[in-house]
């Protein structure tokens, strides 16, 4: 494409240099440049992407998309000055890629927890369907096969626009995104053609970007004004019951999932087991049996959601509860770990007071033995979380183990210490083990017959912030080995 043809489909301000130079993509980072593409220019939180415009120039860059040119670029290259960059961002993204997102089907699932999980659920059902899917989140892009590392959630305008197209050009015909509230704040999702969105929950998180939960909760709500088809709100949740009635008195399509609550889709008579969860399911009057093989309340409000989605999109009932069946879990979400230790390890993404809550009390549905939790807190991140995290805990658990998850600039063993106050508030015990990787060890090495131990937080999170650097962290890695070691002190063979 040439600048002039992607200059007649957007909104800008001026225009300088050649405008018959052709541009392949679209980036606002300087160091992911590659010859053809257009350099963003976004201020960001720490950073101005103005001060990096003569770098992405010398890396190639076929033209700079700013608010201002800086004086010493000034003639160096093809500007278009634009009000915002941020925000022009995603419709040249999507102009550039030739509107990807329109061209496949969009379910976007957001929530402060179970937004991955959803995702993997409704991949679970497309894939056992036989239709093409691919995956936007936390864990990564999923397209074809091949898995895609990403720095945030929801990616950037651009780098969202270029996946879609990705998944067009391999006929991936469904696609499952997570979408953050710092997404939806941040314009990452504008100019994204999605067809149903899903509510899982919301509760206490991102206050250090929000500031109060009615703004997380109006971030949240922008979502389900983007949707062409229908949205799939959870309305055991209380945010989640507000929506709904919200969207219905706004003339929007909705339909409501719970457990507890009356509903379009409600799951009721469960049974858990280690196993998984069985239970019925009542479709707008039809009744039907189903299971799924992570145990928990939590597990069916998240296939609720995904079923919800897949009956919107025109999905045959009785195949998606047979799916739902044969799903066998998403690595690190309540995943257990195989061990001849005559105990039980969970790995669990859980990273707030809420989403630890609802994983104790499904531990507690099963639990014979002890229960011995291992968690942390982020550094520089709502502090006021801490000692929440260390109740549950306290209220629930024969032991804690507190340790670092992403310290950033703060000392790890006084983020501990907050937590620690909420343990002894219930009167809970508590280890403080700073290196996470000791605290894994020290937990199975100090394992008895029949305990339940969670090691809740990191789950496939690659790395540890230390704020200075990202260190490469593998939790999943680190207890598999740990375990066969201890399996070995013990003389257990495999």
């Amino acid at each position: 494409m040439e600048i002039k043809s992607l200059l007649k489909q957007l909104d800008y301000e001026s225009f300088s240099g050649d405008e018959n130079v052709q541009i392949t993509g679209i980036t606002n980072d300087s160091r992911k440049i590659v010859r053809g593409d257009i350099f963003v220019a976004v201020k960001g939180f720490t950073a101005d992407g103005h001060r990096f415009i003569n770098d992405a120039l010398k890396s190639g860059a076929s033209a700079v998309m700013c608010a201002y040119i800086p004086e010493e670029a000034k003639d160096r290259g093809n500007f278009i000055v634009v009000k915002e960059p941020r925000i022009s961002m995603a419709p040249a993204a999507s102009i550039i890629y030739g509107h990807p997102s329109e061209k496949i089907n969009i379910t976007g699932v957001t929530g402060t927890n179970g937004k991955t999980s959803s995702t993997y659920l409704l991949k679970g059902i497309y894939d056992y369907i036989g239709e093409k899917s691919g995956i936007i989140g936390t864990i990564g892009v999923l397209v074809d096969g091949e898995k895609i590392k990403v720095d945030n959630t929801t990616p950037e305008a651009a780098d969202l626009q270029k996946y879609f197209a990705k998944m067009v050009e391999r006929s991936v015909t469904h696609c499952f995104i997570e979408v953050s509230s710092h997404a939806l704040e941040l314009n990452r999702v504008d100019n994204v053609s999605i067809d149903v969105g899903i509510f899982t929950n919301l509760t206490r998180d991102h206050l250090d970007f929000h500031k109060t939960m009615e703004n997380y909760y109006q971030a949240k709500k922008k979502l389900f004004h983007l949707t062409k088809t229908n949205n799939i709100i959870n309305v055991d949740d209380p945010y989640g019951e507000r929506l709904y009635k919200e969207l219905k008195e706004e003339g929007i399509k909705a339909i409501s999932i719970a457990i507890d609550n009356v509903a379009d889709i409600k799951a009721s008579n469960l049974e858990t087991t280690m196993k998984g969860t069985s239970f019925d399911i009542d479709i707008q009057g039809i009744v039907k049996k189903a299971h799924v093989n992570t145990p928990g309340k939590f597990s069916v409000l998240n296939s609720l959601g995904a079923f919800g989605a897949a009956y919107a999109l025109g999905a045959d009932i009785d195949r998606i509860i047979e799916a739902l069946g044969k799903i066998k879990g998403v690595t690190g979400r309540f995943e257990m770990l195989e061990n001849n230790l005559d105990c039980t390890i969970i790995l669990d993404f859980a990273h707030t007071p809420d989403g630890l809550q609802k994983v104790m009390d499904t531990i507690n549905e099963f639990a014979e033995g002890r229960k011995i939790v291992l968690f942390g807190a982020g550094g520089e991140r709502d502090p006021a979380r801490r000692a929440p995290m260390g109740e549950v805990a306290g209220k629930y658990c024969d032991l804690s183990i507190l340790t670092s998850d992403n310290p950033r600039f703060e000392d790890p063993y006084e983020i501990c210490l907050e937590i620690a106050n909420g343990v002894e508030k219930f009167g809970g015990k508590y280890e403080i083990i700073i290196e996470r990787d000791k605290a894994v060890y020290y937990a199975i090495d100090n394992s008895t017959s029949k305990d339940v131990i969670l090691l809740a937080g990191k789950s496939t999170e690659p790395y540890q912030d230390m704020g200075v650097e990202k260190v490469p962290y593998d939790e999943g890695s680190i207890a598999k080995k740990a375990i066969i070691d201890v399996e070995r002190k013990r003389g257990i063979a495999r």
